[in-house]
């Protein structure tokens, strides 16, 4: 890009210039923090995931600027098979690069190894000899070239284990990169295991404004507030479409930007994104038209699957029971269409899944014109991180998983039958008593703090009932192990058990 692109002109050129997604980066700053000195941590890797235009690889430029670090950098444009990831990455991320001494700085900098869009790297995970990568590298005519992408995944599993350098990788779509076959799960965690996962969202309406005047100033162009209000409100949080925008808008302007400039910008132009859930969700229940909903619903910043559960919790505030029992069975098709993704490729059922959904949306009318829409709270129950972890850590190696494993398929049941308006009693300790888990898990699973009066109840009482069965125990030392050995049938506690 030429320096007369605002995107690039604009591009921030450390952490502190850049607005939004503030936890993540200050995730990410606590890992780089991590490779001071000498030290390596346990995961030599970052990938960062998001929407396109929402800073990723501005945030990994802008590290390595920041911290006067060298930087290896590979992207979708280029070949990125087994041969050109070792000999341009694996190979730099073994050494100090000499771009660190030539600059004059200091030689106890870092290479970032910045792979862009991961996601698009092509093929599965299997492995290419080192004979063919070795002939490919070394070869001048070209004739041994490995073609394409192959190779490539494999490749970057050995980057992320060998790696002394720290490795960025940013992402649109993490399904790309861990494939489409059954074996999906797999490699998300062979992945994970080495590189942790940072979601990045779009940027809200104040960070867009913030980075709006910023570049106005630099511009000595003014704005009317009305103007800049009509571009960031069509604007889904796409920061390099609203950089573009401007530079396009101040193009017709004459050092001022008006609101009829604006509105003649947006009339001609049409840009590809996606759209925010509860924009996208009032537009559906206000579209009457399903051709429109399923392509609003296509368009929006969540999944099939994350849509169907936003709409079966939110159906429930905007129609009334009759119109809830007539869509009722698209609902459960829908569900049953998304979890044949699993088992059936062949079978279209993110089509179906997003299809149905929509369709049960626009086909009854809605009890108000201006529908209360909330954020699910089955979603929201039990993310946060003080509860899960430590639950998570425990009961992931109990049952012989992955913690990612355990945190998708195992976690989201365990809250259900712990929370208190589906039966969960916090004073009733047998479940977590059977699981082998202690009570500060216990308070976890039922969101209780242990600082707070009714968590200290709990613990008083579960010490009680601790306390009590040890005594048992000593007193019935011949008849409990075969108890046990009888209920247990000898087997291993594993996840398929549970």
């Amino acid at each position: 890009m030429s320096a007369d692109d605002w995107t690039e002109r604009y591009r921030p050129g450390n952490i502190r210039e850049m607005e939004g997604n503030g936890a993540q980066i200050s995730t990410i700053r606590q890992w780089l923090d991590s490779w001071r000195g000498d030290k390596i941590p346990k995961k030599r890797g970052i990938l960062l995931s998001g929407p396109p235009g929402v800073g990723k690889t501005t945030l990994a430029k802008a590290v390595a600027k920041e911290r006067e670090w060298a930087i290896i950098e590979l992207n979708a444009s280029e070949e990125r098979n087994a041969a050109s990831i070792r000999k341009v990455a694996t190979r730099g991320s073994q050494h100090i690069s000499l771009d660190l001494f030539s600059s004059g700085s200091s030689t106890e900098g870092k290479t970032v190894i910045l792979l862009d869009e991961v996601d698009h790297l092509a093929g599965g995970f299997s492995k290419i000899s080192e004979d063919r990568i070795g002939k490919s590298i070394s070869s001048d005519d070209g004739s041994k070239n490995i073609s394409g992408d192959s190779g490539g995944k494999a490749e970057l599993m050995n980057l992320l284990s060998s790696s002394m350098q720290p490795v960025i990788m940013t992402c649109n779509d993490p399904m790309r990169l861990w494939g489409s076959g059954r074996s999906w799960r797999m490699n998300r965690d062979r992945v994970l295991r080495l590189a942790d996962m940072i979601q990045f969202k779009r940027a809200n309406q104040g960070d867009m404004r913030k980075i709006a005047y910023r570049i106005l100033d630099e511009e000595g162009i003014s704005i009317d507030p009305g103007a800049l209000e009509e571009l960031i409100s069509g604007n889904p949080g796409d920061l390099r479409a609203l950089v573009r925008d401007l530079q396009a808008v101040s193009a017709l302007s004459e050092g001022h930007i008006t609101i009829e400039e604006v509105r003649g910008l947006r009339s001609v132009a049409i840009r590809d994104s996606q759209i925010d859930v509860f924009r996208a969700m009032k537009e559906i229940y206000s579209s009457r038209n399903g051709q429109l909903a399923s392509e609003i619903l296509r368009n929006s910043d969540k999944d099939p699957d994350q849509m169907l559960a936003w709409f079966s919790w939110n159906n429930q505030s905007v129609f009334d029971s009759k119109g809830l029992s007539s869509i009722s069975g698209a609902m459960e098709l829908a569900d049953r269409s998304l979890a044949t993704k699993f088992t059936n490729r062949a079978f279209r059922s993110w089509y179906w899944g997003s299809a149905l959904t929509s369709q049960a949306a626009v086909s009854e009318t809605p009890i108000t014109s201006d529908p209360y829409l909330g954020y699910p709270d089955f979603l929201r129950r039990g993310s946060e991180s003080w509860r899960s972890v430590n639950v998570v850590t425990t009961m992931s190696s109990k049952v012989s998983t992955s913690r990612s494993s355990f945190r998708e398929e195992l976690w989201p049941l365990l809250l259900a039958v712990h929370d208190e308006s589906l039966g969960g009693d916090p004073m009733d300790f047998s479940l977590s008593s059977r699981m082998g888990i202690g009570v500060e898990e216990h308070l976890s699973l039922h969101g209780i703090a242990k600082s707070s009066k009714q968590g200290k109840l709990i613990i008083k009482k579960f010490d009680e009932i601790d306390q009590k069965d040890e005594h048992v125990e000593a007193n019935e030392e011949d008849v409990t192990p075969n108890i046990k050995a009888s209920e247990s049938g000898d087997k291993q506690f594993t996840l398929d058990s549970f």
